[in-house]
């Protein structure tokens, strides 16, 4: 009977951290794929066949015949740290909801925040094709009883409180400095974290993330001696995903949610 109690979330939680390790390499190279198709167009409409011929460039096809999704992971210390990261999270969430179709959704959730993170980490980027069905299954969970999480109503007030405040802080920072302080992935990430979680969250999420980015800014700096400036641009996401873990762990410690 424990055999059979635990034996469907090992195989669920062994499935996604194969599937979590897999986004994170595919999800890079498909960024990639897109940026040469952007600059092969560009080189076509302004340099002529000769120059073309000259340079080399890897065309759609040598990228998308490279990479296979439905591969075996590699074995690499960023994979291992990934699948340690996926099944940390997926034992939070089955410990901490008894319903097992909440443990499911938040298991994706989860999963899907550490895969936004290595894939900020390495591209600066999150993608819109990860973070939007985040933020719309945390809509979609709250109109069930059995899986909802803060309800639909403080869903959606999460939603504009991790969206509409920054992106006003971000294009009043676009206005006096000429260039972007904030990216609207981490918006839209934000965002999704008040779909799920209710809008009380962020402003402990915001605060712990910025301390974590300026902490990781001087560890750099200190540890490995780097010139980088303080202005160039640095991937936001990991921090406000780990802050977001932590303060949500401690909420849950205290019974607050």
């Amino acid at each position: 009977m424990l055999i059979e109690t635990f034996a469907l979330p090992l195989l669920l939680g062994i499935f996604i951290a194969l599937l979590a390790c897999r986004l994170i390499e595919w999800i890079p190279h498909d960024i990639d794929l897109q940026e040469s198709e952007w600059i092969a167009q560009i080189l076509n409409e302004h340099l002529t066949p000769e120059a073309l011929k000259a340079m080399e460039h890897p065309s759609q096809e040598t990228l998308s015949t490279a990479f296979r999704f439905w591969q075996w992971p590699p074995l690499s210390a960023t994979n291992a740290l990934c699948t340690i990261c996926t099944l940390s999270v997926l034992t939070l969430a089955f410990a901490t909801h008894p319903s097992n179709w909440q443990s499911f959704f938040w298991s994706i959730w989860g999963a899907g925040l550490v895969v936004l993170a290595f894939v900020d980490a390495r591209t600066k980027l999150l993608p819109d094709a990860l973070t939007l069905p985040l933020l719309w299954l945390g809509i979609v969970i709250q109109l069930f009883p059995e899986t909802r999480t803060v309800g639909l109503e403080m869903s959606i007030i999460g939603a504009v409180a991790g969206y509409l405040p920054l992106w006003l802080l971000a294009q009043a920072y676009r206005l006096i400095r000429g260039r972007d302080g904030l990216g609207m992935g981490d918006l839209k990430l934000l965002a999704a974290m008040g779909v799920w979680s209710g809008p009380f969250l962020l402003p402990q999420v915001l605060l712990l993330a910025a301390l974590l980015a300026i902490a990781v800014f001087v560890m750099e700096r200190v540890l490995r001696r780097s010139a980088n400036s303080f202005h160039d641009e640095r991937p936001f996401g990991p921090s406000i995903v780990a802050a977001y873990f932590i303060v949500l762990l401690f909420t849950h410690s205290l019974g607050t949610i």
